[in-house]
Parts: structure tokens; C-alpha cells; sequence
């Protein structure tokens, strides 16, 4: 799986038109509109809590590896940080993984990253078009500790697995 810049443009137009308090922090424009501001350290927090996300199957996947490079440097771009994606180095131990996921989530709660962050790690557990039980907990878990609305949420998994989808 791919994600292009215009992609991901457009999951941040979706989770930023759900999410957003009104704002005038510019963060990316689409089809000429300002939208809502990813701070840097908002942006680190994505990237970590996504590297989770690909540990959550204790897979190692080269594309899914991959997906996450993309990712990262998406991330980074919008939120105007010259830096590269971590190395992947996942938590072996599940309760320390979770435990990171919780912490690095409680620091987006509020916050329109917070859904970016939920939205990431989704496409990042469907990457390889199979949403292990590890993984399907893991976003459970993250949903609850980003303090995001169940109902919202949902709604905006379907939307980001259509702007993934390529075009038949």
C-alpha cells in the first residue's frame, strides 16, 4: 500500500473537518481553504503512537514498514518539521507497548491530532488487508485513551478506508 501526498491531504481534511474546533492555524490547504494547525510536537506524538501501532501484531512487515516511512514523512511535512522517521524499534513487551500507546495518547486528547492519530494507526493495522485481534484491541485502546468519541470515530474509519482504496 501507497499513500501519496494527496492522499494523505485529503485523511487530513476528513479528520480535520470532524475533529476541529474552529481554528485559524494554518496546517494544510485544500482546494485553496486554510485548515487547522499539527504542531511539531503534536506530530512527534502521530509518529510514535503510529511505530505502536505497527508493533501491534508483533509482525515484522516490510511493507507495513514501509507504509509507516510514508506515513511519518507526511506527517512531518504538514506539521513543518525537517526531521525523518524514526527507526523502528517496537516494545516487545505488550503491557509497556500499551502502556506507551495510553501515555503518547493522553497527550492528544482534545485535539484534532488526536483523530489523526487514530487514523493512522487504522490504515497501519489494515495495511496487509487483515485486522489482526492485537490490532483491532490496539485501536480500541487508542480510541479510549485519545478521549475520542466512539460514534465519530467510526464514522471516520469507513471514510479514510475510501481515500485509501485505489481507484478499480
Amino acid at each position: 500500500m501507497q499513500i501519496d501526498a494527496a492522499q494523505f491531504t485529503k485523511i487530513m481534511y476528513a479528520v480535520y473537518e470532524r475533529f476541529e474546533p474552529a481554528s485559524t492555524e494554518v496546517c494544510y490547504r485544500e482546494n485553496g481553504k486554510e485548515r487547522g494547525k499539527l504542531t511539531a510536537p503534536e506530530a512527534e506524538l502521530v509518529v510514535a503512537i503510529a511505530q505502536l501501532a505497527v508493533a501491534a501484531d508483533r509482525v515484522e512487515d516490510a511493507d507495513e514498514r514501509a507504509l509507516f516511512e510514508q506515513l511519518a514523512a507526511h506527517i512531518y511535512v504538514h506539521a513543518n518539521v525537517a526531521t525523518t522517521p524514526p527507526t523502528l524499534g517496537p516494545v516487545e513487551d505488550g503491557e509497556r507497548r500499551i502502556d506507551h500507546l495510553k501515555s503518547h495518547a493522553m497527550q492528544l486528547q482534545g485535539k484534532p491530532s488526536a483523530a489523526l492519530a487514530y487514523a493512522v494507526a487504522y490504515i497501519l493495522a489494515i495495511s496487509d488487508m487483515d485486522l489482526d485481534p492485537d490490532e483491532g484491541l490496539m485501536l480500541e485502546i487508542l480510541r479510549e485513551a485519545l478521549g475520542l468519541d466512539e460514534e465519530k470515530a467510526d464514522d471516520l474509519l469507513p471514510i479514510v478506508s475510501e481515500l485509501i482504496t485505489p481507484p478499480e
